[in-house]
C-alpha cells in the first residue's frame, strides 16, 4: 500500500526559534525532479487525555476551559500539554492532568498517536484515556494559565464538538479514538 519515499534531504537550516517551536527550511529532492524548498514547524510532541470520573449519573469527563491566544477566545478542552524532551508520554500526561485539574487516575491507557499536520509539522499528538479519576488536590497552574475545571457528562461533551467553545481539532480526534476504545462510533 505505501511505497518507499523518494525524497532526500539535501539541506536544512533554522529560520526562527519561537521558544515552543521553530521554523526550518528544508531543501529536498525526489528522484530526478528539481529540488524543492519546504518549510517545517518543528515542535515537541504533545499529549492529551480524556479523564473519566464514574458518578451515579454516569461517566463524566474532567475538562478544562481556558483562553486560547490563537483564536482569541475561551475553549473547552481535555487536559494536556507538551511532552518534555526524553519524558515518557504517560508520565507527561499524568503530570499535566494533576497540574491542570488536581485529578489523578487509577489507570491511563494509550488511545493512539496522530500527526497534527503532517504537511508542515514534525511532531505528534499522543491521546490517552484516564480511567477512574479522583480529585486529590487543587490544580497547580503555570504563571500564564487561566483554567477552569469542568465535569461534563460524556454525551454532552460529544455534543459540544464543532461548536464555538469546542473547536479544537485535536480534542475531536481524541474523542474519535475514545469512541474506538469503547467499541462504538460517535
Amino acid at each position: 500500500m505505501s511505497k518507499e519515499p523518494c525524497w532526500r534531504e539535501l539541506n536544512r537550516r533554522p529560520l526562527i526559534d519561537c521558544r515552543i517551536f521553530s521554523v526550518q527550511e528544508a531543501i529536498r529532492q525526489c528522484d530526478d525532479h528539481n529540488p524543492g524548498t519546504f518549510y517545517l514547524i518543528d515542535a515537541p510532541d504533545w499529549a492529551g487525555v480524556i479523564p473519566v470520573v464514574n458518578t451515579p449519573e454516569g461517566r463524566k469527563f474532567v475538562m478544562i476551559q481556558q483562553f486560547r491566544h490563537g483564536t482569541g477566545r475561551r475553549s473547552i478542552e481535555f487536559p494536556g500539554g507538551i511532552i518534555d524532551a526524553g519524558e515518557d508520554p504517560v508520565l507527561a500526561i499524568s503530570r499535566e492532568l494533576l497540574e491542570e485539574t488536581g485529578y489523578a487516575a487509577d489507570m491511563i491507557i494509550p488511545l493512539g498517536s496522530l500527526s497534527p499536520n503532517p504537511a508542515m509539522m514534525t511532531n505528534h499528538f499522543h491521546a490517552f484515556v484516564a480511567e477512574d479519576c479522583h480529585l486529590v488536590r487543587e490544580p497547580h497552574l503555570d504563571e500564564h494559565e487561566d483554567i477552569q475545571v469542568l465535569l461534563v457528562p460524556e454525551d454532552e461533551a460529544i455534543n459540544l464538538v464543532g461548536g464555538e467553545e469546542m473547536g479544537h481539532a485535536l480534542m475531536t480526534a481524541a474523542l474519535f479514538l475514545y469512541s474506538r476504545y469503547l467499541g462504538r462510533c460517535l
